[in-house]
């Protein structure tokens, strides 16, 4: 999340008040919890015009929204908890599906770095196991900070592991409650390893996604072109070839194009009126010219929706890099 929209964020908290913070705090990641602390805490002075701001701001927005997101897991975890207890309610969630690792949890809580140290003398599968337990975000700021030997095969054990076994899961459960004091519960991420692996990739900086994946690409150039696939953003469309930009083009809807253009970087417009007809370019651009202002959510559900579709078709070989980019941070 950008600087200006933490901002708003805890302007909007502060507003609300502690209960309100604390039942937003529930739903959010480590990570985003404590971004949003830090930028609570600078927060000396909350101006009327500026709170009056934020609250028309997400009126209008809340008013755009055609449903609301709701954390099932959570609800019926709270719910089983106050009816049964935590013992009996832990256990029928287990058999639902739903808990894993009761004590890994705790290293979302960690600063990265205290993660590193904990795992970076051990085994690459058991690092694997470990990361794919842990928020996505927690997960990708841990693997950007392995060492680089570490990191390849980690990758590689996270991309192609299967679910754990239970009785493998209660010994890395147990590993981690020796280390740690506090335990409690984490709802895992339902994703198939790769697609998972991909994601968490994504959310490192792109010269350590490359040099990780450069690695991967040593001893599976299969699995490396997969998980670059997912890494993909809307902007990596400039580096596209022509043919995969004129398919790209074929599949996406003009709206979605539209409004991911308007928060974008000059060169992907440029690189898509290049393969388009000199009439069909200028009716674009004349497009954006008369579209007017976005609200930044609306750009950036449009880019990622873009970036879905360029992901796609990485995966099914419709769309390549050329080979020279992926191997320029290596």
């Amino acid at each position: 999340m950008s600087q200006s929209g933490l901002d708003k964020c805890a302007t909007l908290l502060l507003a609300l008040g502690e209960e309100a913070t604390a039942a937003v705090f529930r739903y959010l990641s480590p990570l985003e919890v404590s971004q949003l602390s830090a930028a609570m805490r600078a927060m000396r002075v909350l101006p009327r015009e500026r709170v009056q701001e934020v609250l028309e701001a997400c009126q209008q927005e809340s008013a755009l929204q055609t449903g609301f997101a709701t954390d099932s897991e959570r609800f019926l975890d709270d719910a089983l908890a106050r009816a049964l207890g935590p013992v009996r309610a832990q256990a029928i969630m287990r058999n639902l599906g739903g808990h894993v690792a009761e004590s890994l949890k705790q290293l979302a809580w960690k600063d990265p770095a205290e993660v590193v140290a904990l795992l970076e003398t051990e085994p690459p599968q058991l690092v694997a196991v470990i990361l794919s337990q842990l928020p996505r975000d927690s997960a990708s700021a841990v693997l950007e900070l392995l060492p680089e030997r570490l990191r390849g095969e980690t990758v590689l054990s996270m991309a192609n592991a299967d679910l754990p076994a239970p009785d493998v899961m209660r010994d890395i459960e147990a590993w981690v409650a020796e280390r740690l004091e506090d335990t409690s519960a984490l709802i895992p991420d339902h994703e198939t390893s790769e697609t998972a692996t991909g994601r968490v990739l994504a959310g490192m900086s792109r010269g350590s996604a490359d040099a990780v994946l450069n690695a991967v690409d040593r001893q599976d150039a299969p699995l490396a072109a997969r998980l670059r696939a997912h890494t993909l953003s809307f902007e990596d469309l400039a580096r596209v070839p022509l043919a995969g930009r004129k398919i790209f083009l074929r599949q996406i809807t003009a709206r979605t194009l539209l409004h991911a253009l308007k928060g974008a970087d000059r060169k992907v417009l440029n690189c898509l009126t290049e393969v388009m007809s000199e009439a069909a370019a200028q009716r674009m651009r004349d497009d954006l010219d008369t579209l007017g202002a976005l609200p930044v959510s609306d750009i950036q559900l449009a880019q990622e929706e873009a970036a879905l579709l360029l992901q796609r078709l990485a995966a099914e070989g419709a769309v390549s890099l050329p080979e020279e980019e992926k191997y320029e941070s290596a």
